[in-house]
């Protein structure tokens, strides 16, 4: 019994540090070796990015567009429909990449990333994001793209609200991008909050400036659909009901079955059972 509940609460700091993850999602519009030999899977963003940006073939690329968004979990792409464009554009991409839980492991922002990498390809940089001005896109020149959205918090149901929106925003504009740049690559990761920010700095999110996708077609999947099964908050709930809950209650059975009860046992002093019965 003390072994399983030592194992239970070494199992509890793993299921927290899960909710720390986050996803990173990248696509192609075309086969791509940069996507396809990356590793089956990762531990940290810095190394899955460093593959993907430090390939010989990425200045090749008409546009690469690098979305970053703060405080995103695998379980928000998850939870977009099937029938969303961004779910559709993964899922039919020649190449595509998909790593659920991973860890930060570098300080330096996709915006820090995107400028040193259009430096790098001679590409011109384009910074975008909701509520914001950023420069214009212009076809027949290569470009590095980064997208920074809105940090997203909250309970399950405002998440999901506010993804639908988002997603609606980030579809217009990968939709740009993709009228213009037959050859483009896209990386979309999550990241932690930024240390010197409160919750109270953060860029206030208004899901109604945006416009919800107006989808039809439902398809079978979906973005991570396949981890579904493996999410921090189960695994916290498996841990703590199974391995913490449970043996504390058989035991406290095992301690009330033991008890024995006087009335039942014990006999009482000079007490003859055999006197009794010639009586």
């Amino acid at each position: 019994m003390v072994a399983r509940l030592v194992a239970a609460a070494t199992l509890i700091p793993f299921a927290f540090a899960l909710q720390d993850s986050h996803p990173v999602v990248a696509w192609s519009s075309h086969k791509s070796d940069i996507l396809d030999l990356l590793p089956s899977s990762v531990a940290h963003s810095k190394s899955v990015l460093d593959s993907i940006f430090s390939h010989e073939d990425i200045c090749s690329q008409d546009a690469v567009v690098l979305v970053e968004q703060s405080g995103l979990h695998a379980s928000d792409l998850r939870n977009l429909d099937s029938s969303s464009s961004l779910a559709k554009t993964l899922s039919s991409a020649p190449s595509s990449r998909e790593f659920p839980y991973v860890f930060s492991n570098t300080a330096d922002s996709f915006a820090h990333t995107a400028e040193s990498l259009s430096t790098r390809c001679g590409s011109r940089y384009v910074s975008l994001g909701p509520g914001q001005e950023g420069g214009s896109l212009e076809g027949g020149v290569k470009h590095v793209v980064s997208i920074t959205m809105p940090h997203l918090e909250g309970f399950a149901s405002h998440r999901k609200e506010a993804m639908v929106e988002l997603e609606s925003y980030l579809a217009n504009e990968l939709e740009s991008i993709k009228s213009l740049f037959s050859k483009h690559l896209v990386v979309f990761s999550g990241c932690p909050a930024p240390a010197h920010l409160s919750a109270r700095q953060m860029p206030e999110l208004d899901v109604h400036a945006f416009v919800a996708p107006n989808s039809t077609v439902l398809t079978e999947g979906g973005i991570l659909k396949r981890y579904q099964l493996l999410t921090p908050a189960l695994i916290t709930t498996l841990v703590i009901s199974f391995g913490v809950i449970l043996p504390i209650i058989l035991l406290g059975v095992s301690a009330l079955a033991s008890i024995q009860s006087p009335l039942s046992t014990d006999v009482p002093k000079g007490f003859d059972a055999q006197q009794k019965k010639t009586q």
